[in-house]
This record gives C-alpha cells, sequence and structure tokens, in this order.
C-alpha cells in the first residue's frame, strides 16, 4: 500500500506537502506562512495552471507554473496529459483484461515456460527492464513476479487457516526475476509456467516519467509538479523566488511528529506503508506485503519515503523494496549504492536514513 501526499500550491508559490506516513489519505493544506505588506514578494512573472482527475485508480493533480507566453501551449500539453495517461494506463494496468500486461500474462499462462518469447510495446519491455534492474539491485527485495505468493496469502486471509509450506514452496518457484528474460529487441519471455508480473507498484511512477519528459521537450524551463495520489509525485524545477518544491513531512505517531521538510527540485518522491486493512489469520495481524525472497508476510509495519534522481518509477519501486527490508543498515546500504535518498520507519521505533536525506530534510526558509 502507498502511504500518502497531501497539500496544495499557496498563492506566493511556497507548497507546503504532507506526507503521512500512517493512514494513507489526503490531508488538508498544512498552512502558508502569511507576509506582512511590508514583506510582500515582487508580483509574480509566472501563471498558475492546475488540474486535476481521477486517473488509475487514484487522483491525479498537475501544477504548471508558465511563462504568460506559455499558457496556451500549457493548457494543450495538460489536454494531452488525459490521453497519455490513458494510453499507458492501457498498457500497464493488469486490472484491464485488455491491457499490454494482462496479454503477456495469458500468453506466460499459456505457454509451457520453454522461453519462447512474446512481442511486447517499448513501453512494456522498458519498464519490465527497469523493475528487473531494481530487483537486482535491491537484493530480490522487490519482484514483479510475487503475485502466486499473494495470492497465497489472499486465500489463508480468507479461509483462516496459515498457508502450508508445500503451498508456499509452490508458489515461490513460481517467483522471481530470473524466470523473466528480456531479449533486447521487443521480445520478453517466461522460463517457468504460470509467471504472472504485476507493475502496479511502479507504473504510476513510469508515467510520471512520461510526462516529465515531454514536459521539458515542450516547456523547457517550466516549474511543475506532477502527483498521482497518495504516492508519487515528481517535481520539475522549482516556484518563483524558492530553491524547489518543499515538502512538509510529518508522522501521525505522535512520538514521531515532525520529520523535516524536504526541498525538492528535478527530483521524485515516493512514500510506501505497511499499513493496510487489517488482515489477520486466527487473531494474528498478517500483513498485504510479502518477501518475495522467503515467501513470508512481512511482521510488523514498516513506512518508507524515496527521493529518486533516477526518476519517479524507480522510487516507487524502492519504497516499496524498503518494506521487505525494513529499518536496517543494510537496507539504507542498498538504497545508497542505487544512488537514491530515503528513511525507513518501523513503527515500533526504529528507523534508519541515508546521509542524503537529512540533508535534503534541513529546515529552509523560504
Amino acid at each position: 500500500m502507498k502511504g500518502a501526499f497531501a497539500g496544495r500550491a499557496c498563492p506566493h508559490g511556497l507548497l507546503v506537502l504532507l506526507l503521512v506516513l500512517v493512514g494513507a489519505t489526503w490531508l488538508p493544506l498544512a498552512g502558508c506562512a502569511g507576509r506582512s505588506r511590508e514583506e510582500e514578494p515582487p508580483r509574480a512573472t509566472r501563471e498558475v495552471v492546475s488540474d486535476g482527475w481521477l486517473a488509475m485508480g487514484t487522483f491525479f493533480e498537475i501544477d504548471l507554473r508558465l511563462a504568460r507566453r506559455d499558457l496556451e501551449a500549457g493548457r494543450r500539453y495538460v489536454a494531452w496529459v488525459r490521453e497519455e495517461i490513458d494510453r499507458l494506463e492501457r498498457i500497464y494496468s493488469r486490472h484491464d483484461p485488455g491491457s499490454a500486461i494482462s496479454e503477456l500474462n495469458r500468453a506466460f499462462a499459456a505457454s509451457d515456460g520453454s522461453g519462447s518469447g512474446v512481442r511486447v510495446v517499448p513501453e512494456l519491455e522498458a519498464l519490465l527492464a527497469l523493475s528487473l534492474g531494481v530487483g537486482e539491485e535491491s537484493g530480490g527485495a522487490f519482484d514483479v513476479t510475487v503475485g502466486p505468493l499473494v495470492d497465497v496469502w489472499n486465500r489463508a486471509v480468507e479461509a483462516g487457516r496459515w498457508p502450508s509450506v508445500e503451498v508456499l514452496r509452490a508458489a515461490k518457484r513460481r517467483v522471481g526475476g530470473e524466470h523473466v528474460e528480456l531479449a533486447g529487441d521487443g521480445r520478453v519471455a517466461a522460463t517457468v509456467r504460470d509467471v504472472r508480473i504485476d507493475l502496479d507498484a511502479l507504473s504510476k511512477g513510469a508515467v510520471l516519467d512520461r510526462l516529465r519528459t515531454e514536459l521539458e521537450a515542450r516547456l523547457p524551463d517550466t516549474p511543475a509538479l506532477l502527483a498521482f495520489g497518495q504516492s508519487s509525485l515528481v517535481a520539475i524545477g522549482a516556484p518563483e523566488g524558492d530553491a524547489g518544491w518543499r515538502l512538509d513531512v510529518r508522522s501521525r505517531e505522535d512520538a514521531l511528529g515532525g520529520l523535516g521538510t524536504l526541498v525538492v527540485r528535478d527530483r521524485a518522491v515516493s512514500v510506501s506503508s505497511s499499513v493496510g486493512q487489517r488482515r489477520d489469520i486466527a487473531g494474528t495481524p498478517v500483513s498485504h506485503v510479502i518477501d518475495p525472497r522467503t515467501g513470508s508476510a512481512v511482521e510488523g509495519s514498516v513506512e518508507a519515503i524515496v527521493i529518486s534522481d533516477r526518476g519517479a518509477a524507480v522510487a516507487d519501486a524502492w519504497s516499496t523494496a524498503l518494506l521487505v527490508l525494513g529499518a536496517q543498515p543494510s537496507a539504507i546500504g542498498r538504497l545508497e549504492r542505487a544512488g537514491l535518498d530515503g528513511l525507513v520507519i518501523e513503527l515500533g521505533g526504529r528507523s534508519a536514513a541515508t546521509g542524503g536525506w537529512e540533508r535534503a530534510t534541513r529546515a529552509q526558509t523560504p
């Protein structure tokens, strides 16, 4: 389950955005600092164009800071964004039986695991390559083939009985990035039967990366904030007079309180949480997050935030991986070797952060 972002842009350009680590819901604006008449900033030279709508099972928001000469081009870009999100959802969504990923999974289900390839569209091939790469970087903590294990635990929760070792082992044999091969020419192959790929954890980030690339091509040097609901965000440039988009990071855990202020420019942010609807087996809580390496449900509650210079899809994948890796020095080491920064909190009180996270959350005045 993804965590939450919340907030809106203040009129003077300072964005206060809450990353809620527990209870994934949008919250109202934390507050815009008032200014006296003597402190009134210079008149803005850019216009705000913003919009939002339901997309990919959540709420998408866009905030552009446009030079006046670019207003019409900005509106055309927003219209294009609507169409492009719909197009990409028809590629990535496992919930759409006609999507490219659904077609690939059906082909895998019908195959004998001999490794014969299925041709896919370039966007799907690229995202599969990225996901397999993060799988290797994370030591298998992130795995888009984990679906069979998730199914086992969902059935166990419904039945109220713990899954047997034999059932878990059988599902585990179908899980692992090594079972998916990319030929490099648009073909994807599975080397075992019944491999199933689920891109939900990073598809929104992939869409944000595409939208960012197009924005930078159409409207260079345009500050923008692009966000999918409670999980993924890309901050481009900075509002006038500021070093970046400001995100106030808070926890609903009273003992933790404020976790700092992110000042984000040309980076992606993703937050994930193992806290979801209550699930249990025989009175014992069971997480919906499954460790692909062991087949076990993750114990305890974990929250993770990742800041990425490598794009939103990478941030999304890694924030999910950290739910499995937990607040361990080894997890932070892997994250840093991947060139990313972030924070992991276990609600029992343990936390771990990269040095870059500490620098990124230093309080700064507007």
